[in-house]
């Protein structure tokens, strides 16, 4: 009986490193786990792509801002009013001043933009997908044609802080993107041109 326990005591450092090296484990994965629940696991979930915050700050018209990110995500803009900036929500067939989008970004809209590239297809459907999203609660929606620097895209949509770029007009990625970034993630989600107006 004594060698019985001799030998299970012989054995038990053996058994404590075994112990000790799944505790270690097992907490590794607890920690991992906070860490992606709550940490830097989210951004990889979201849609599209995190930009840095260039601010929020209203520059006179005269003042064209140039942002880090193309087309801008945030950062200076214009603050007129009368739907000069912010903008009208609706569908525009001229190009919109990007100062002035800014300030609907602000506001918590979105704004899809689209190049020369984009294909008269693509620019309907977008049409067709802003004009249905104007008369819902996610009426804070632009469409418009873009003239500045090549995005290397034909379509690229923005929230504050969040670019997304595109190939083709993806409706399912466009509305994704839309409820990932909802205007109360904005600075002043409550502000911009009431639900049809302009």
């Amino acid at each position: 009986m004594g060698r019985r326990v001799d030998q299970r005591r012989g054995g038990s450092p053996i058994d404590i490193r075994l112990l000790i090296v799944g505790g270690v484990l097992v907490l590794g994965a607890i920690v991992l786990g906070i860490v992606l629940l709550f940490g830097g696991g989210g951004e990889t979930n979201s849609v599209g792509t995190r930009m840095p915050d260039e601010g929020a700050n209203h520059v006179p018209q005269t003042q064209v801002p140039t942002y880090r990110s193309v087309p801008a995500t945030s950062g200076p803009h214009w603050s007129l009013g009368d739907g000069i900036a912010p903008l009208f929500w609706k569908v525009y067939t001229s190009p919109v001043p990007e100062p002035a989008a800014v300030h609907n970004l602000e506001h918590g809209g979105i704004v899809i933009w689209y190049q020369s590239t984009a294909t008269p297809e693509d620019i309907q459907k977008l049409t067709q997908f802003v004009q249905q999203q104007l008369g819902t609660s996610q009426f804070k929606i632009i469409l418009s044609p873009w003239d500045g620097k090549d995005f290397g895209h034909p379509i690229a949509v923005t929230a504050w802080d969040w670019l997304l770029y595109l190939d083709s007009a993806d409706i399912d990625q466009i509305r994704a993107f839309q409820n990932a970034h909802p205007a109360s993630d904005a600075p002043e989600p409550f502000g911009g041109p009431a639900q049809g107006a302009g």
